[in-house]
């Protein structure tokens, strides 16, 4: 799973700002974040989740399904959304123990 991990600026930093977003994750498995988040670690382990799922279906189902999911029910009620926050839930659930 390569990842990396981009700092927001420009554009970037501008669409996760107005969107009220941390980071957001892109097929070419590039993960911009806004510089104050960048060492968040389970805002992290959530993007890299999202590269799991892209890596399993593929990135053109990926990304064609998020895009119908979001336009349908919204951000957090996409599946990949809602599995991403409930395997980060549940490992962040297991460190707490």
């Amino acid at each position: 799973m390569r990842a990396k991990f981009v700092p927001a600026d420009g554009l970037w930093r501008w669409f996760l700002k107005g969107a009220g977003y941390r980071a957001i994750m892109m097929p070419w498995r590039s993960i911009y974040v806004l510089s104050e988040h960048m060492h968040v670690q389970e805002l992290r382990h959530h993007e890299l989740i999202h590269i799991e799922q892209i890596e399993r279906d593929g990135a053109a189902k990926f990304s064609v399904l998020y895009l119908w999911y979001f336009v349908r029910h919204g951000y957090r009620r996409t599946p990949y959304e809602q599995e991403a926050y409930w395997r980060q839930s549940a490992r962040d659930e297991v460190s707490r123990t």
